[in-house]
């Protein structure tokens, strides 16, 4: 089975989101994915990028390890980072049928990468820090 795998180390800052755009696309690019995957795997990792951002790290700054690694036609994404542990887990998903304005606000980028890939799991260790795993079958274009 053949293997290839990317990585970036970057600090956790809003405006760092297009960098990350940018190394996603540069990856699945060389992975041949389909643009429905690309698509479905950037919001994914937009999604978790910025939980970490402001919700691991806050008003602080720490790096972010974003490791893109395909295994077959599996993709691997791994989020990693050393803020605050949060198990998306814990979250219920949102209420999508209540009124707009009994809605609750946000929680909705926990809900969308469970959607948009295969699988989504969640680990922490104390000295590696929190892990978010997300795979997804991807079509390969021209492959």
């Amino acid at each position: 089975m053949k293997k290839a795998r990317f990585e970036l180390e970057i600090d956790s800052k809003l405006e760092n989101l297009p960098v990350i755009a940018n190394f996603v696309d540069e990856v699945l690019e060389r992975f041949a994915a389909d643009p429905a995957s690309v698509y479905r795997v950037q919001l994914a990792v937009d999604e978790a990028c910025t939980n970490v951002i402001k919700y691991a790290y806050g008003q602080k700054t720490g790096l972010i390890r974003l490791e893109m690694e395909l295994i077959g036609d599996s993709l691997v994404v791994s989020v990693n980072d050393n803020g605050k542990p949060f198990d998306p887990d814990t979250i219920p998903p949102p209420d999508l049928e209540a009124d707009l304005d009994k809605r609750r606000i946000g929680g909705l980028g926990i809900y969308f990468m469970k959607k948009l890939m295969d699988e989504v799991s969640y680990s922490f260790d104390s000295a590696a820090g929190n892990c978010l795993t997300m795979r997804k079958s991807i079509t390969r274009t021209g492959v």
